[in-house]
């Protein structure tokens, strides 16, 4: 009640059924009760003066960046200017992401380079999840050294598996996290801290 949230749902826009489903995750946190809660839309910001958005920005206590398609938000993120004033902004401010809204802050995402290089698409062959041609990106703003990866032994996600991840590890040159849907990373001042209810697995590089 004595904060002050932005929450940006661009990222589940690029999935089956994603307006109606920003709605909700949109009044989910809504509900939350901020003395203050604001929307902030990716794709709208490349068309706008930056003294429009930016300030409600440094104005804000945390920023919340749901889930969704990893390579759409990727892309929107520094198509729109954000990416270059996270890390000013999270030295005094909470980031909380969610799924992709996580990943877009490690030091690296999935993508099949061999998807890439024949049809131009970023695809991610261990969620089966393909970005918007010419609206995919696989950068990361870098800001941890670790790469997370969401949903372990999901439903909906069947290759979402410890066998999968450790394949996952053996690509990156730093720690994996692979985590399940009751589980979440901490991180403070460069100290980390697993917070799970559920089943959670680090993979040293």
């Amino acid at each position: 009640a004595e904060c002050k949230a932005i929450g940006v749902a661009t990222a589940i826009y690029a999935l089956p059924g994603g307006n109606a489903d920003s709605w909700l995750m949109l009044r989910e946190l809504n509900a939350i009760g901020w003395q203050a809660f604001g929307v902030l839309e990716l794709t709208a910001l490349p068309s706008l003066l930056e003294e429009h958005w930016l300030p409600a920005l440094e104005a804000a206590d945390i920023i919340i960046v749901g889930g969704g398609n990893t390579g759409y938000l990727s892309h929107w993120l520094f198509a729109s200017g954000l990416a270059a004033h996270l890390p000013r902004l999270l030295a005094s401010k909470v980031y909380l992401g969610v799924s992709a809204g996580s990943m877009v802050l490690t030091h690296s995402l999935n993508v099949s380079r061999e998807v890439l290089a024949r049809t131009g698409v970023y695809y991610d062959d261990e969620y089966d999840e393909a970005a918007p041609l010419n609206a995919g990106s696989d950068r990361t703003l870098g800001l941890v050294d670790f790469v997370i990866r969401p949903h372990l032994n999901s439903d909906y996600f069947p290759a979402a598996t410890l066998a999968t991840f450790a394949v996952s590890a053996t690509k990156v040159p730093v720690p994996l996290y692979a985590f399940d849907d009751q589980s979440a990373i901490k991180v403070v001042d460069g100290a980390v801290e697993v917070i799970s209810e559920g089943d959670w697995h680090r993979f040293e590089k």
